[in-house]
């Protein structure tokens, strides 16, 4: 992934917590017969390597359930919706007018070496973590346990675990830091001027 310099992200606390924040992932790997991706959640996990590794699942019949599939590895995205940052908020705008738009954004590029997981008990434990970090927020948070047991076990036989070892992380966290103090509080202003949540969400990261 191409990264100025002024927005790589290092720190590996910091990009494990804007996975738990994103965890739905792009999958991307390269197939005998072309490139495939899918779209799944994940969540990272300490294996006690340098970079840990990422766990989600799949239906038995994805493409990217195949043998074949697993020697190479794979590319995982996490990204957020970012937002869009206009020139007119630039207060060097009306001096210069050398200013473009932009885009703004947070991006996670995870390259791995894939293992594919049918043991029952390791995909219960799969979509335990994975129930407990999406209801996190809720008021009464779902459990596998509020469903038939039968029925779990079904659900289970017809997909398959991911474990992703981690080889490599890159990530581009673009949030104006290239930008002069005055026209970041240019930006921030003009977000709060569209009052929406993304808006407000942008201008927190960017200040």
């Amino acid at each position: 992934m191409f990264t100025p310099k002024a927005f790589k992200e290092q720190d590996f606390e910091t990009i494990k917590a804007f996975i738990k924040e994103q965890p739905q992932a792009t999958v991307i790997i390269k197939t005998n017969t072309g490139l495939e991706a899918c779209h799944i959640p994940m969540y990272w996990q300490d294996n006690g390597s340098q970079y840990g590794c990422l766990y989600g699942h799949i239906a038995k019949i994805n493409t990217l359930n195949n043998s074949d599939n697993i020697d190479a590895p794979w590319l995982v995205i996490f990204q957020d919706a970012g937002h869009y940052i206009s020139p007119n908020w630039y207060p060097s705008k009306a001096i210069t007018h050398k200013e473009v738009p932009t885009w703004n954004y947070r991006s996670v590029h995870i390259t791995g070496l894939v293992h594919l997981i049918t043991e029952p008990e390791m995909l219960i434990e799969i979509l335990t973590k994975l129930t407990i970090d999406s209801e996190a927020n809720q008021p009464i948070p779902w459990s596998l346990s509020d469903a038939p047991v039968n029925y779990i076990q079904a659900l289970c036989r017809a997909i398959v675990g991911i474990r992703i070892n981690i080889t490599d992380v890159q990530a581009q966290f673009k949030l104006s830091q290239n930008k002069t103090a005055e026209n970041r509080v240019g930006i921030i202003a003009g977000l709060g001027r569209l009052r929406t949540e993304k808006a407000d969400e942008m201008a927190k990261l960017i200040g």
